[in-house]
């Protein structure tokens, strides 16, 4: 895949992901409402604004870590052969970032143009949050956070490729933890008609959703591992798009961050 057609691929995403969230957004009610949602849409302006620089400096960075790393060695600018190794291991550690951050740029390209089937079917969504719930739980207390687990309905299902589901849920909820200082996370699960509403609610500074280009120089969190959040975010949002769903943004203040996935409940007829 091209870089041309990337950067439209990850242009059109971000365009859909405000576009999803506005028509869905009730009409606001009041002053408080109203004020509220310019706010919100102003935050998703400013994270489209500064999306496209935030696609080259996610590649850059790992990049430019690796070739510094080795111009260091090639130098002879090494004061012994352990602070060499140290640079080397530098590199290799550059490198793997690198690799994984394509590695799922190209997975959600692959599903976005078929060359990576997705299997869907129906899927428990309480199975699906037991296996979430124990690959995240473990993360949220190392952070010292509260992580609300609601149990969905054992009949609740969703007709998804599970595994994708896994992955959309473990990176919404991976994230939301590493850019949290304190507070609680929530997940949980609703029916909604012929759709599924699963919902991750948290206390992620307000400040974290805004990708303008004065925040580029801004280091992301130590645990934070590549794709930063914006990036994931978009992609995540590719990949419910693919299993018929639509990712929401359903609330945005200083306290609480809501994500909704929305998913259908049984196969969509064509």
């Amino acid at each position: 895949m091209s870089w041309i057609n990337l950067i439209w691929l990850m242009g059109g995403v971000g365009v859909g992901f405000a576009g999803g969230w506005w028509m869905k957004r009730s009409p606001a009610s009041g002053s408080k409402d109203l004020e509220l949602a310019y706010r919100s849409t102003l935050e998703l302006a400013q994270f489209k604004a500064g999306f496209l620089a935030r696609t080259s400096h996610e590649l850059r960075s790992p990049l430019s870590g690796l070739i510094g790393s080795q111009q260091l060695v090639l130098g002879d600018l090494c004061d012994s052969p352990e602070e060499e190794r140290e640079f080397i291991q530098q590199a290799n550690e550059s490198a793997l970032k690198l690799v994984k951050l394509l590695d799922e740029v190209i997975n959600v390209s692959k599903a976005e143009y078929g060359t990576g089937q997705l299997k869907l079917q129906s899927v428990s969504v309480s199975d699906v949050f037991d296996n979430v719930f124990s690959l995240t739980h473990l993360l949220a207390e190392n952070r010292n956070l509260r992580f609300q687990f609601v149990r969905p309905e054992p009949d609740l299902n969703v007709f998804v490729d599970r595994k994708t589901l896994e992955q959309v849920l473990v990176s919404l909820i991976s994230s939301a933890i590493a850019t949290m200082q304190e507070g609680t996370l929530k997940l949980s699960a609703r029916a909604d008609s012929e759709l599924v509403v699963i919902e991750l609610e948290d206390e992620r500074p307000i400040e974290i959703w805004r990708e303008a280009i004065d925040l580029l120089n801004t280091a992301p969190p130590k645990d934070l591992e590549p794709p930063s959040f914006g990036f994931s975010l978009l992609m995540n949002q590719t990949l419910i798009e693919l299993m018929n769903g639509r990712l929401e943004l359903g609330k945005l203040d200083k306290t609480v961050t809501q994500l909704r996935c929305v998913l259908p409940r049984n196969a969509i007829q064509s």
